[in-house]
């Protein structure tokens, strides 16, 4: 048995047959020598669950009847790697792929009180970064810092402490989804992970983001292609609405911030008549009229825009 610390490597599948046999190739070639591979699947009908089985057979597949979603499938995830009393949790998505020692390179930086995320680079332009790591304004709901979709370099390639970062791929000791809680699955996708790390740092914990471990992103390859669909909208616009509400420190924050997000929806309002982006601007008012109504969780697929 290595003296490595064991991880589980938690991906969640849901139809994801268009990106996963690379990722399956990615994966494979990991240098890391005590990791398992745990594989959340929300009943995929286009034959990518029985790829994941058949090319890793030493994975751990946990069959669900319904597309359970990022929250709830990372949750399942890390119960099992709790319950194999495995010492970290690698939260991935499946629309990745890696360097062979990019798992190594985060554990050197993690500790039982230290998470740690990667430099993540767009799959298809890989000069540019695609991730959400850096700062968050509470006060206005807003990622800062992050260099999402500006181009690689050295600010981008410093490592340093950071507020918030994407699921996209994270490092965790198990130990901070035992005194912080599981994700809240309300949020279903989108925003999840933002909540957590909050709660997270509240408690004194630490997220390094560490540019020498490097991971290649399809960006948004889940929820229909491209930066933004009209199914990321609607989660996004409907969560967002959700997390600010969840750590308002007051309900006058709370009101500040619901007139600064009707206001900026008005301003925006012009630019969705493209046609193009009527399919957008539909997602979002969806997605704020069920934020009002209370449907949380799943309630969406991407078939239905």
């Amino acid at each position: 048995m290595s003296e490595k610390p064991a991880v589980g490597i938690i991906t969640v599948n849901h139809n994801g047959a268009d990106f996963i046999g690379e990722f399956i190739d990615s994966i494979s070639e990991l240098d890391y020598p005590n990791a398992k591979v745990i594989i959340v699947d929300g009943r995929s009908t286009d034959g990518s669950r029985e790829e994941l089985a058949a090319r890793l057979p030493d994975a751990h597949i946990i069959s669900c009847d319904e597309n359970v979603g990022t929250a709830k499938g990372n949750n399942i995830g890390i119960e099992y790697c709790r319950k194999q009393n495995l010492e970290y949790a690698l939260i991935l998505n499946n629309d990745t792929t890696h360097h062979p020692d990019f798992l190594g390179t985060l554990m050197e930086t993690a500790d039982d009180r230290t998470m740690v995320v990667p430099r993540i680079l767009y799959y298809q332009d890989r000069r540019l970064i695609s991730t959400h790591a850096g700062d968050f304004d509470w006060f206005l709901g807003l990622f800062r810092n992050t260099y999402n979709a500006k181009p690689d370099g050295p600010e981008t390639q410093r490592r340093r402490d950071i507020q918030t970062a994407s699921f996209c791929c994270l490092l965790a000791p198990i130990s901070v989804f035992d005194e912080i809680g599981p994700l809240d699955e309300s949020f279903f996708m989108y925003y999840e992970e933002t909540d957590f790390l909050r709660k997270a740092l509240d408690q004194g914990y630490r997220l390094v983001y560490e540019p020498d471990a490097v991971i290649y992103h399809h960006e948004s390859a889940s929820s229909g292609g491209g930066w933004m669909t009209p199914f990321k909208q609607y989660y996004a616009s409907r969560n967002r609405m959700y997390l600010v509400r969840k750590h308002a420190r007051s309900r006058v924050r709370y009101a500040l911030f619901t007139l600064y997000f009707w206001a900026a929806r008005m301003a925006s309002f012009p630019r969705y008549f493209i046609p193009r982006q009527r399919a957008l601007l539909k997602a979002q008012w969806l997605g704020m009229l069920h934020y009002y109504q209370g449907r949380m969780g799943r309630t969406l697929e991407v078939q239905d825009f």
